[in-house]
This record gives C-alpha cells, sequence and structure tokens, in this order.
C-alpha cells in the first residue's frame, strides 16, 4: 500500500481541539475539512406543493438532523402537534438524540433507533404493518429502502422539507493529491460524484460512514476500502483512526 500523505473529510472543518487534529499529528498525516453540501430549508408553499398532510401519517421515519430540523419548523409554521400516538423511526442513536429536542417525553418511549440504515428499518415496520409511513428527507430519494418496503406491502410516503445544493472544493484544495477519502454520508457522495463527474479512483482509498453510504458509494461506481459502524469501530474518527492503525503497523513490519 501506498504511503498514506493527505486525507480529505467530505465535512466542515471542525474546532481547533478536534480530535481528528491529534490524530494527524500522531500520524503524522495531513488532514483536510471542506464541506460539500449545503442545505436550505423549504418555505411552507413549497411543502404544501407537494400534497403531503403529515397528520395522515401515525409513524415518521427520519435519516438525518436536517430532516428532524425543518419537518418540526414547518410542523410550527402551520401549527400542527404531532398525535401522541404517533411512532418515530432514526437511523442511529445520534439523529434520535437530535429528535428529542423537538418532542416530548412520551413521544421519546415511541421511538426506533437501533437501525444503521433504512433497511434495517424493515422489521421493525412490519411489526406495525398497518401504519402509514412518511420518511422525511430531502435531495436523493432512497429508492432501494422504497422497493424493500413494496416488497412487504408497506406503505410508505415520502415528503422533502429541504434542498440540496453541492459545494465545490475551495481553490487550494483542488490541486491536492488526496490520499484517502472519507465520506461521512449519501449526500456526500452524491456531492462528489456530481461536482467531478470525470473522477477516477485509481489507488485512492475511500473510506465510509453508513451502511446506506456504503451501498450507495458501491452502486455510483466507488471501490469502497472500509465502512463503519460494524464491530467496535463506531464512528468516521474511529475508522480513520483503524485504517491508519493497519496501515502503518503493516509499513514498520516491513521496514523492520
Amino acid at each position: 500500500m501506498k504511503r498514506i500523505r493527505s486525507i480529505f473529510i467530505a465535512l466542515p472543518p471542525p474546532p481547533a481541539d478536534s480530535p481528528y487534529y491529534d490524530l494527524a499529528r500522531s500520524w503524522k498525516v495531513e488532514i483536510h475539512f471542506a464541506n460539500l453540501v449545503e442545505t436550505q430549508g423549504m418555505s411552507l408553499a413549497e411543502f404544501r406543493e407537494q400534497g403531503i398532510s403529515p397528520l395522515d401519517y401515525g409513524a415518521y421515519i427520519f435519516a438525518g438532523k436536517q430532516a428532524v430540523e425543518h419537518f418540526f419548523r414547518l410542523m410550527q409554521e402551520m401549527r400542527l402537534d404531532i398525535p401522541a400516538e404517533s411512532r418515530f423511526l432514526c437511523v442511529g442513536e445520534a439523529v434520535a438524540q437530535h429528535l428529542y429536542q423537538y418532542i416530548p417525553g412520551a413521544l421519546r418511549r415511541r421511538t426506533y433507533s437501533q437501525a444503521k440504515s433504512l433497511d434495517e428499518l424493515i422489521p421493525y415496520m412490519r411489526k406495525y404493518a398497518q401504519l402509514k409511513y412518511l420518511y422525511v428527507g430531502g435531495g436523493i430519494a432512497p429508492l432501494q429502502f422504497f422497493a424493500e418496503a413494496q416488497r412487504y406491502n408497506l406503505s410508505v410516503s415520502i415528503v422533502r422539507v429541504y434542498h440540496v445544493r453541492y459545494i465545490p472544493l475551495p481553490e487550494g484544495l483542488r490541486r491536492k493529491r488526496f490520499s484517502v477519502l472519507c465520506f461521512p454520508s449519501v449526500s456526500s457522495v452524491m456531492a462528489w460524484k456530481n461536482l467531478y463527474p470525470n473522477y477516477q479512483q485509481k489507488n485512492m482509498t475511500i473510506l465510509v460512514f453508513g451502511q446506506d453510504t456504503y451501498r450507495i458509494a458501491q452502486s455510483e461506481g466507488f471501490q469502497v476500502t472500509d465502512y463503519a459502524p460494524r464491530g467496535e469501530v463506531h464512528s468516521l474518527l474511529s475508522l480513520l483512526s483503524h485504517f491508519l492503525r493497519s496501515h502503518v503497523g503493516r509499513k514498520a513490519s516491513i521496514k523492520s
């Protein structure tokens, strides 16, 4: 494996005390950050154009924090309250914790957050197959998830609550030759694909976070080296740390 020199992570630059920078110093590599995706909440008029009435549904599906924020903003603008018998399905505990800021304690007990991908929600949804589910999102629709839900005759609709815009790399980073690309989300994969349609991976390492991100990256032609969460690797940071530790370990044994 080639030497790792420069790593790109498709996230906004973190604070100066971020453990990512400690990792860079420990392994003597450069880590660069840039946000590739910008979200803008839909207006109430744009939301209503979709013809969806949120109260017609008994369960709500959230795969990201932005979906949570903009959905409840729009609910407040419409002066609507979520019924007490509603259920919430979140992809990951982090999304659920964000959701808890918007719902009362009684509804928190009706939240399912054990799935690591949308497809892993299907077994839970089948337990409540009589419910009408509303997937709340923006940008690319998760077509495989809808196909899987349809296979089990589950009623799932989609409503978008925000727009997605892709942001090119800053000029200084466009000239960089990265050894590793890290994609933390489906939207970051799609941003790279749309911004750089002529990109050729060659021998570049690609790491991703999330099973849906892994699946989309592969379907878009990326050769993914590794992904999280899996086993004891729970985050993108721990995945990158694991990768560097494994890589340097192999290099060290060759030199000795």
